[in-house]
């Protein structure tokens, strides 16, 4: 099936204009509203910070941010950012949020998961957009500060106003997100890829790494050397930088003719793995809702299988 071209927004579909007399709230202060709040403040903008009253709020009065509680600072606001995990969103926007939303304000989501699969409730004339980096918080603030930008997921929701895509992509380009390109989502279709990388692209990783160490063990090599190889090096990231920038064929230069005939001759061997069946599998659990209501119910229940899988992985709970 042919796949639509999606559109792709940059600095010059998106002026600051819409922005630029607006009041925005960032709403909680860890690594991601950190980052927003900085960005938008370098880019201009007129920033404050909601946050509880705890360390993070004394390192955004710290860093010269106007500092308030989550209610107040969602009264003063235009625009709403909310910079806070998935698991007290829904919580969150029923206890200090959804009452102190000024008409005709605009909400704006960093990830789509709550508006995909929780349960917030919001005004009928608020405008619900999306921007999302597909980048860590400090990522999202180096790239700002060193030019490059960062690529993010960005939508309107809901257009109450009739004004909510020049406002999004306004508030995209403060942060930085245009100037790589920000690519058009739904909140569903941006929850969707999120949650599969998670979880059908990435048990799949962890599989094979396990293996290929099993089989190097099997065949005499030290486990020292094996993590030398696979993490400690760093040989791989900078295989998948360059794939990154040149493209996965194209940066087969970098590599010998050994390599390369290497790789190439031995493909096919892998051609029948059966993986398709089991992401097929993660994708309908994610859009039909079903992992999102096993999550909250582990929630629920005091995540006594997450911290024995955490447990299982070596992690503390």
């Amino acid at each position: 099936m042919e796949a639509e071209m999606a559109r792709i927004f940059h600095d010059t579909d998106a002026p600051l204009e819409p922005i630029k007399d607006k009041k925005i709230a960032v709403v909680g202060y860890g690594n991601q509203g950190r980052a927003w709040a900085q960005n938008l403040r370098d880019s201009g903008v007129d920033v404050l910070v909601g946050t509880v009253a705890d360390d993070s709020r004394k390192a955004a009065a710290t860093d010269g941010f106007e500092a308030h509680d989550v209610a107040d600072a969602v009264r003063e606001a235009d625009v709403v950012c909310l910079l806070i995990p998935d698991e007290v969103m829904d919580e969150a926007v029923a206890s200090h949020i959804k009452d102190a939303l000024r008409p005709g304000a605009a909400i704006c989501f960093a990830s789509g998961y709550a508006v995909a699969y929780g349960e917030v409730g919001l005004p009928n004339d608020v405008d619900v957009v999306l921007v999302a980096p597909r980048m860590i918080g400090v990522g999202v603030r180096d790239s700002y500060v060193d030019g490059t930008g960062f690529i993010a997921f960005t939508g309107v929701e809901r257009d109450a106003t009739g004004n909510a895509w020049p406002l999004v992509l306004g508030l995209a380009r403060a942060l930085g997100a245009t100037r790589r390109g920000s690519v058009e989502m739904t909140c569903a279709q941006e929850a969707t890829i999120d949650l599969f990388v998670e979880q059908g692209i990435a048990p799949a990783l962890q599989k094979v790494w396990r293996d290929a160490a099993m089989v190097l063990l099997e065949a005499g090599i030290p486990l020292e050397a094996i993590l030398a190889e696979f993490y400690l090096s760093g040989e791989i990231e900078r295989t998948y930088r360059a794939m990154r920038e040149m493209g996965a064929t194209k940066q087969w230069r970098l590599h010998s003719q050994t390599s390369q005939y290497g790789t190439a001759s031995r493909a096919e061997r892998y051609e029948d793995l059966d993986t398709a069946p089991r992401m097929r599998k993660a994708i309908e659990e994610i859009t039909s809702g079903a992992f999102a209501e096993e999550w909250a119910a582990e929630r629920s229940a005091g995540y006594p299988r997450f911290n024995a899988l955490r447990q299982k992985e070596g992690q503390d709970a």
